[in-house]
């Protein structure tokens, strides 16, 4: 299940393609580095001059001109390897952000896969409550025929039929529910295989709350993200500050025409010019003020987001691990109650047989023990589930897996 959505789920798809523009933003960059090479034609057509006014020599009424022109940046306090240093940073940002993206989208897989396994064993107590309840009706007749049991009786065990026929029919709507989700968190139409029960996973023996926020401290990709994301912005601010120094560049132009007589001298159908431009802005309107407060802002921000972030981490660590340990003491007292209200049932089922007990203890007896073992399931479920979660919170979900497919 989890590979196929590696490879279907569209919410991966689409994270993915935030690492691609990320990459993309780093070639556009770089670009800057480099020179830039321009080609250009143009046709050229006068208006006719009275005769009063007649036209200049070299200057004829219509000609074209094809020109090359060279631009390149020399320096401007790091502005360009500023602005690619904030490029690759956020690059990294995306893939940590996609790696969490991607443990999410596997988390919602094994939620609706144990929602699955959930359901099926939901059909499998509504239907053992089934026999059971149709059984109760069959003694209740045939005590109603000799005379031992009242209308009331028969009355009450149909009404215990009627009620598990409902709970397994709602048990098997909520498995298909449970399917078509599965479906939909793999990208597949529809599921085409039975689900096996994954094995039975057990926190290790040593893992206590702090080595499990040390753990996740250091695997959390989310985390590692905004690490990168602090980079980008500080590399960011230096390329806004790089806007109040003056800008040194390169310029050369070649230019080649059809007319004789447009450019001076012998050879008087091209020209050619090089030079070196030093600009420095004066008056911008406010605008690189603006963008470098901008900038300073964002610093600030992420490094704000980062640090809640450290904080929601340590609050989900103890949060599951709580859970778990308040879910291997529920699940020892539920097996408990379901032994308990298995021998309960037995007796008074025994007792009604016997006219010491009443139908109407007899659907205690039977309602106490459907009950316990439908909490019993989801309880074992629920442990199993938070024993995944524990792995989200810590980072560590598939993550070799995850390292596989996504990250080369």
């Amino acid at each position: 299940a989890y590979q196929r959505a590696m490879s279907r789920n569209q919410d991966i798809a689409s994270s993915r393609e935030n690492v691609v523009q990320a990459r993309k933003d780093v070639t556009q960059a770089t670009a800057g580095l480099y020179p830039q090479l321009t080609a250009q034609g143009e046709y050229t057509r006068q208006k006719e001059l009275r005769e009063e006014s007649p036209r200049q020599p070299g200057t004829p009424e219509e000609y074209g001109t094809a020109s090359l022109q060279l631009d390149q940046h020399l320096y401007q306090w790091g502005k360009r390897w500023s602005d690619r240093d904030a490029a690759k940073e956020s690059l990294e940002g995306s893939r940590a952000e996609h790696f969490r993206s991607v443990q999410q989208v596997l988390f919602r897989v094994a939620s609706s896969y144990y929602e699955v396994l959930l359901g099926r064993r939901s059909i499998q107590i509504a239907e053992s409550a089934r026999e059971r309840a149709q059984a109760q009706l069959e003694r209740a007749q045939s005590r109603r025929e000799v005379g031992v049991a009242t209308q009331t009786d028969v009355l009450r065990a149909e009404v215990q039929v009627a009620q598990t026929e409902e709970q397994l029919e709602r048990a098997e709507n909520q498995y298909d529910v449970a399917r078509e989700q599965l479906a939909l968190e793999m990208g597949v139409d529809e599921l085409s295989h039975k689900l096996e029960h994954p094995d039975e996973r057990e926190m290790a023996a040593n893992a206590t709350m702090r080595s499990l926020y040390s753990r996740a401290l250091a695997y959390r990709k989310d985390l590692e993200g905004l690490a990168n994301r602090i980079q980008a912005a500080r590399a960011s601010r230096e390329g806004e500050e790089a806007d109040y120094f003056p800008r040194l560049s390169a310029h050369g132009t070649y230019t080649r025409t059809d007319e004789p007589d447009i450019f001076p001298g012998e050879d008087n159908r091209q020209d050619w010019s090089a030079s070196l431009r030093l600009t420095y802005p004066l008056f911008t309107g406010g605008r690189e003020k603006a963008q470098l407060e901008k900038a300073r802002s964002e610093l600030m921000q992420v490094r704000v987001q980062r640090r809640r972030l450290q904080r929601e981490i340590r609050q989900q660590v103890r949060s599951v691990y709580l859970d778990l340990q308040t879910q291997q003491s529920v699940i020892q007292q539920l097996e408990k109650q379901v032994e308990s209200a298995e021998r309960n049932y037995r007796q008074v089922t025994a007792q009604f047989e016997e006219g010491a007990a009443s139908s109407v203890d007899q659907v205690d007896a039977f309602t106490a023990l459907n009950e316990a073992k439908n909490r019993l399931a989801k309880a074992r479920y629920s442990y199993e589930l938070d024993m995944v979660r524990l792995q989200l919170v810590t980072g560590v979900l598939q993550q070799e897996l995850v390292a596989g497919k996504e990250m080369h």
